[in-house]
């Protein structure tokens, strides 16, 4: 029990210290981008939890690198997916699905160590934009 307490404690502490870049809501649901000292964190709800409070999250390094490869992924038109491996035990599947005639965006992340999974819910491209704090791209 003191862990579970320590633990949670600890993490709403990085959270509150964490520099917000950007946030997105989609009606209840909503995926974040922090900064963390030099490591960039994305939190998300998760669509398919039974609460709405449930979330996930999963860090990177490089954040104009990670947008790169986001972005890049919106230049093919079809329904496709992109798999990187975050870190040691996090497995990130960006997923791009046409829905209604434009491409959409959602995360599938799988924490190996843990054993758990979440999914964020589709964003567009310009979404994606404003989350990184870019200008919309011609």
């Amino acid at each position: 029990m003191k862990y579970s307490v320590l633990a949670f404690f600890m993490f709403f502490s990085s959270v509150m210290l964490c520099q917000e870049i950007g946030s997105i809501e989609e009606g209840k649901h909503f995926i974040k981008l922090n900064k963390l000292d030099n490591v960039f964190l994305i939190r998300y709800s998760d669509v398919e939890s039974q609460n709405f409070e449930n979330e996930h999250s999963f860090s990177f390094a490089d954040k104009n690198n990670f947008y790169s490869i986001i972005i890049n992924g919106f230049k093919n038109s079809k329904s496709h997916q992109i798999i990187l491996q975050t870190g040691n035990d996090t497995i990130v599947k960006l997923n791009y699905k046409v829905v209604k005639n434009e491409l959409m965006l959602y995360v599938y992340q799988n924490n190996l160590k843990k054993s758990t999974t979440g999914r964020s819910t589709f964003f567009s491209k310009k979404q994606i934009i404003n989350l990184f704090g870019k200008q919309e791209e011609v």
